[in-house]
């Protein structure tokens, strides 16, 4: 069994920073299919696809029609609202600091759900016979199967965005839940060398801002390898960020995303 704690937390978020962007020279090319289940749902509710390559990764959700681009080597985040046909950017600083705003503000809360939030802690239980992860706490818990990655890079290009990714989520979706607990999941599977191809999230709240209880289920499929409808879909991103127009993030988040 480990313990994660506030310390742990501290070094993971300090790693992300430290390690923001990797070199060009051996980033993978390599892509990840996405699906998300809420509930007892049969269909996804989301569906997505990842698309590393040159070091720079793009995320398409198919609902709405989004974009997403990590350039590492900038620092920076391009959304891209393919319907509106408008762009937004924020730096790999200004996701962080809003994690660290949204952070002292659970802190400081008196929901001890929002507390746990900002200072997550979870009991792990690893079985590496089977790949199968689990860490549990009073309101949350995670439970991932999981699998061997034969390239550390993949592993450590898919760890990396994943840890900005789920910053980002939470700086542009208000109202999702803070992207601390989701970080130490990230560090686990790095810990254990392993890649995540189901993940199982049942949120326990027993009231206040966040109240609910549900069960969100998502699928990873790892693909280490790029076709060439992969490289249009970018050459055709790169052609929307040349097009597209900026606007601000509060703009950006007016849409009915």
């Amino acid at each position: 069994m480990f313990q994660y704690t506030r310390l742990s937390l501290i070094m993971s978020i300090a790693a992300i920073v430290a390690t923001c962007g990797w070199s060009t020279t051996t980033a993978e090319e390599f892509r990840v299919e996405n699906k998300v289940y809420v509930d007892r749902e049969e269909e996804p509710r989301a569906t997505s696809t990842t698309i590393f390559v040159d070091g720079v990764v793009y995320d398409y959700l198919n609902q709405p029609n989004e974009i997403t681009i990590f350039d590492s080597t900038r620092g920076r985040f391009v959304l891209l609202d393919v319907t509106r046909h408008v762009r937004m950017e924020l730096t790999a600083e200004q996701v962080s600091a809003m994690s660290e705003r949204i952070k002292v503000w659970a802190e400081k809360h008196t929901d001890p759900y929002l507390n746990f939030l900002a200072r997550p802690q979870f009991d792990e239980q690893w079985d590496e016979t089977s790949g199968d992860l689990s860490l549990a706490s009073k309101w949350i818990t995670y439970q991932l199967k999981t699998a061997e990655v034969e390239n550390p890079a993949i592993a450590r290009q898919y760890r990396e965005f994943s840890d900005w990714y789920c910053q980002l989520n939470t700086a542009v979706n208000p109202g999702s839940r803070p992207p601390f607990s989701r970080l130490l999941v990230n560090e686990s599977l790095a810990r254990h060398e392993r890649f995540p191809t189901e993940v199982q999230l049942t949120v326990r709240s027993p009231g206040g801002v966040f109240a609910k209880k549900m069960v969100i289920r998502s699928e990873h499929q790892l693909i280490s390898r790029l076709v060439e409808s992969d490289r249009a879909r970018v050459s055709q991103t790169h052609q929307y960020i040349a097009m597209f127009p900026q606007i601000g993030l509060g703009e950006y988040l007016k849409s009915d995303r």
